[in-house]
C-alpha cells in the first residue's frame, strides 16, 4: 500500500488529483490510501479520508511500502524515521497552497541528501512514481552538535546586530545633543 498525505493545515488538491490520475491510468499498480485534507477535490480511484488522528497516521506510515506527500517537515521525518521511500511535491504559494514557498527549498535539500524523491510539479508525478518503486532512501544520521553550532552562530549574529544598533543609537544621541 502507498500512503498519500497532504498534512492538515492547507489543501493540496494538485497533488491529490495527480496521484488519483496516476491510479486511474495505471501509473500505480498497488492500492493507495490518501489523507486528502480539506481541499475541494475528492479522489475517485483510491480510498481516502479527510483527516487522520496521530495514531491512525502513524499506523498508515508503518503499514505503507512508500509514501507520497507535500514537503512538510513532519511528513519528511515520519518517512525517514519509518525508513519508507517518500515522494514529495512542494506546495506553492502562487496556487494558494501555502503562504510562502519554503517547501521548495526543504524538498530540494532533502532530495539532494538522498532522503526523498522530489517532483517539482504535478507533471513530474508519473515519472517519479516509476522511480519510487526502486528508490531506497539514504538513512539520516542526526548531528546534534551541528544544531548547537547553528544556534550559537545565530545568537552571535543577533548579538552583533544588537551591539551595532545600540552603537548607532548612542552616536545619534551624541550628534543631536553635541
Amino acid at each position: 500500500m502507498i500512503f498519500l498525505t497532504v498534512g492538515t493545515q492547507f489543501p493540496f488538491d494538485r497533488l491529490v488529483e495527480a496521484v488519483d490520475c496516476a491510479v486511474a491510468t495505471g501509473g500505480l499498480s498497488e492500492d493507495v490510501f490518501a489523507q486528502v485534507g480539506q481541499g475541494g477535490f475528492r479522489p475517485s480511484h483510491m480510498q481516502w479520508c479527510e483527516t487522520l488522528k496521530r495514531d491512525a497516521f502513524g499506523e498508515c506510515v508503518s503499514r505503507a511500502r512508500a509514501l507520497i506527500g507535500h514537503a512538510g517537515i513532519g511528513t519528511i521525518f515520519a518517512a525517514i524515521d519509518a525508513r519508507r521511500p517518500l515522494l514529495v511535491m512542494p506546495r506553492l504559494s502562487r496556487y494558494g497552497e501555502i503562504v510562502n514557498d519554503h517547501q521548495v527549498s526543504t524538498a530540494r535539500k532533502f532530495a539532494e541528501m538522498g532522503h526523498v524523491l522530489m517532483a517539482r510539479d504535478e507533471t513530474e508525478i508519473p515519472q517519479c512514481l516509476r522511480l519510487l518503486d526502486s528508490f531506497v532512501p539514504r538513512p539520516r544520521t542526526p548531528r546534534p552538535e551541528g544544531v548547537v553550532e547553528r544556534v550559537r552562530d545565530f545568537l552571535d549574529e543577533v548579538s552583533v546586530q544588537r551591539q551595532g544598533r545600540a552603537g548607532n543609537k548612542a552616536r545619534g544621541r551624541l550628534v543631536r545633543h553635541g
